[in-house]
């Protein structure tokens, strides 16, 4: 099992583009990475840090958490999700991850 945490920007080619944040989200994709990518450089520069960004931008509803997802293990998350978390070591952020929900940023914890 692994437990990680995800800051989460959806896009207008997304799944369900609509979340907790906005009724309906009308960014683009590459408007999404571009924030993606923002959020990285702020966190790998320690001008941000990983809990405060996801609480304030992602889309996902653990925001209300720090975009903690909590423990989860192999067949529980989308298969992009899920092989870009368990490829990463525990304390590291992954690049952007594409699945059909949007674009995510993963922080291994454990």
């Amino acid at each position: 099992m692994g437990e990680a945490g995800q800051d989460h920007p959806i896009h207008n080619q997304s799944a369900a583009p609509s979340s907790w944040r906005q009724d309906k989200i009308s960014r683009s994709k590459e408007e999404a990475l571009e924030l993606v990518n923002g959020y990285i450089q702020k966190i790998k520069s320690g001008e941000e840090d990983f809990e405060s960004l996801a609480s304030q931008f992602s889309d996902c509803s653990s925001a209300k958490a720090g975009g903690d997802l909590g423990a989860f293990g192999r067949g529980q998350m989308q298969k992009p999700f899920e092989d870009a978390s368990f490829a990463l070591r525990a304390g590291e952020l992954s690049g952007p991850v594409f699945t059909d929900s949007g674009i995510h940023i993963i922080l291994r914890t454990e």
